[in-house]
């Protein structure tokens, strides 16, 4: 179990993207001349009544909006510098 002041737990370890699925399709199509899948989308996220939302703002479109239950978890907003 790591410690709360573990400063590994800031450094970048996403395994898997979160992406819109009309951004990657238009991405995937060659309709873009962006460089990568990442480049090319434009997602807002952000805390909501429910929980955590991601927004792809170049669509107007939820990507994923995730329900907490009603819990209050731990979040750890401290930035490398």
């Amino acid at each position: 179990m790591r410690m709360a002041n573990d400063v590994s737990l800031l450094t970048l370890q996403i395994q898997q993207q979160i992406v819109c699925d009309r951004c990657s399709r238009e991405f995937l199509a060659g309709q873009t001349d962006s460089r990568s899948l990442q480049d090319y989308t434009r997602l807002g996220v952000g805390f909501t009544d429910r929980g955590l939302q991601v927004w792809c703002r170049r669509h107007g479109l939820n990507v994923v909006h995730i329900d907490f239950d009603g819990q209050e978890l731990t979040a750890d907003f401290r930035c490398l510098v």
